[in-house]
């Protein structure tokens, strides 16, 4: 089982990097690589369009195997724990995505999406270094 639970853990850990990795590749393109008809440029543009058309899938299967892998992590039981407050920005995440379909919204969802981002990526790392800081 204890292979099951880190299976699902170093699952969710690529997910999340690869949702992250989406912002972190626009800001290359945009910033450092110079010519946009470069090889390079064109390769990146196709990564790109891979990152943004999986972006939302693994986002949605980052939210389900989340909670699979702390449902089997903690034995069904609910902790504090720093999993927990991780998934939990994670559906904060996916919550701030849909409030972006609002009008009111439209405009400042991406940069709190955004910003939520780095804060996740902490979590992951708090998570991955002392799971039972809490």
């Amino acid at each position: 089982m204890q292979e099951i639970i880190e299976l699902l853990g170093w699952i969710n850990v690529f997910l999340l990097v690869f949702n992250f990795s989406l912002f972190i590749s626009r800001r290359i393109y945009k910033y450092i690589i110079k010519d946009k008809k470069s090889k390079v440029a064109k390769y990146f543009v196709v990564i790109l369009n891979i990152l943004k058309r999986y972006h939302k899938l693994s986002g949605i299967l980052l939210i389900i195997t989340g909670i699979i892998h702390g449902y089997l992590a903690l034995n069904g039981n609910l902790y504090l724990h720093t999993g927990v407050i991780l998934w939990l920005g994670i559906i904060l995440m996916f919550l701030m995505y849909w409030l972006g379909k609002v009008q009111v919204f439209k405009k400042i969802w991406v940069k709190w999406h955004r910003y939520l981002g780095f804060i996740l990526i902490v979590l992951l790392l708090i998570h991955l270094i002392n799971p039972w800081l809490l």
